[in-house]
């Protein structure tokens, strides 16, 4: 294959193929990651908390279904019933999605950690998107993903993936987007006839292609030797860093699924392939559903819970991949959003900015599970409430919970919070408060 045609097709893909680092005519190839996973879906567009994990009912108006059917499970988290919302009674399509939502809820909240309250402090959709993954909203803070990436392995050539949301590196890792999955396939194996796995359908062997990947390597040596260019040896390198990422690509596909699931579902799939080939170290998923509902905001929010909460293309299938990769007990997801939406209706029956936000945490890390329940919490206004400063329930202190408390929290769960990384990126908030924010079963 030829260089223009390996870079055309890696760009179909998003695959990155250039690292900055020498290799100086050796060979060198990135050690298998074999530490936890991170994955954060993005419900772009800013959600309606309290018509989903934050509640307030129609008591003092902020919402429309009834205050009295709210449901709270055990461990404390409670969810809307926004099925029974008066807006969608001559929509069953709405009440149906809402449903989705509800029963997923109603079945696995034991599992669940809830963040209410959390203080995004902006209205705007670009600085909401990055501090809710970032704990810094100015321009070009490094993602979670990134700083994970850069912090766990850093020679990982697929560590941080994005398929939507923020994606912002500060320069720490690159990023990769991929999506076709018989694109990657050719790129692997550029010898065989076609993007499928049948061997023997190919150019040449793989003795040949040994042979001639040996008298690629000497031939780049003797020639890299010779060269005192810095500009000429870069290029060089590039192209030969190109060629070994095909190695890389091999040990994706052996296990990319024979067919791809719809939506997160299907998106999960690819990051766990990577992930499982020691390839990935964290990934961004896009929900795939609108958010920025500012009329008719009960029907749409319906709408946009049955796609994210789908059993066959959404949060719940999400899951289901990653316990059959067998990944999910050092996965850790979380569901974040630009921020939420006001307290009362506008004019068009919708609901418009608002900086009060929530977050879902799912999964384990190292093997134990998330301490499921409820940390932080809102007023029947939908504003922050004050929480214990080390452990972020509500009461006891004067500290209301910011999106870089979470960031923080998270960085530690990892084990990079003292990591160069995480200096080369800090939140805006102290790292010693809250730090029981998210805890281990």
């Amino acid at each position: 294959m030829e260089r223009r045609d390996f870079i055309k097709l890696c760009s179909l893909t998003g695959l990155t193929v250039v690292a900055g680092v020498s290799l100086d005519g050796d060979t060198a190839e990135a050690a298998p990651y074999e530490g936890n996973f991170f994955i954060n879906i993005a419900a772009n567009g800013g959600w309606d908390v309290t018509s989903i994990v934050d509640p307030k009912g129609n008591a003092n108006g902020m919402n429309k279904y009834p205050t009295a059917a709210i449901q709270t499970a055990s461990n404390g988290v409670s969810w809307a019933p926004l099925s029974l919302s008066p807006d969608l009674a001559n929509n069953q399509n709405a009440i149906d999605s809402a449903l989705v939502f509800e029963n997923f809820m109603a079945d696995n909240a034991s599992k669940l950690l809830i963040i209410n309250g959390i203080d995004n402090q902006t209205n705007s959709h670009d600085v909401g998107q990055r501090a809710s993954v970032t704990g810094n909203g100015a321009e070009n803070s490094a993602a979670f993903g990134a700083v994970a990436s850069a912090a766990l392995n850093p020679s990982a050539p697929m560590g941080f993936i994005s398929f939507g949301g923020y994606s912002g590196t500060a320069g720490l890792a690159a990023v990769t987007r991929m999506g076709n999955t018989e694109v990657i396939k050719r790129l692997a194996y550029p010898y065989r006839r076609y993007a499928t796995d049948n061997e023997e359908e190919t150019y040449y062997s793989d003795s040949q292609a040994a042979v001639i990947a040996k008298a690629r390597e000497d031939r780049f040596k003797g020639k890299y030797a010779g060269q005192r260019l810095p500009r000429v040896r870069t290029a060089m390198n590039t192209l030969y860093l190109s060629r070994l990422g095909q190695n890389e690509l091999k040990k994706l596909v052996a296990f990319l699924p024979s067919e791809l699931l719809p939506g997160l579902a299907g998106a999960t799939q690819l990051a766990g392939a990577a992930y499982k080939a020691g390839l990935a170290v964290a990934c961004n998923l896009d929900s795939g559903a609108g958010w920025d509902h500012h009329g008719d905001v009960d029907t749409n929010v319906a709408n946009s819970l049955g796609q994210l909460f789908s059993a066959t293309e959404g949060f719940p299938a999400a899951l289901n991949v990653l316990a059959d990769l067998d990944i999910d007990d050092k996965t850790l997801v979380t569901v974040t959003s630009d921020f939420g939406r006001t307290p009362m209706y506008n004019d068009g029956n919708g609901k418009d900015h608002w900086p009060v936000t929530s977050m879902i945490v799912a999964g384990a890390i190292n093997g134990k599970a998330i301490k499921p329940g409820v940390k932080g919490g809102s007023s029947d206004g939908h504003e922050p409430l004050a929480v214990d400063s080390a452990t972020g329930v509500v009461g006891g202190g004067e500290l209301t919970i910011k999106p870089a408390h979470v960031q923080n929290a998270m960085r530690r769960l990892a084990g990079i919070l003292e990591s160069d990384a995480a200096k080369m990126a800090p939140t805006t908030e102290d790292a010693t408060k809250l730090v029981d924010l998210i805890e281990l079963s």
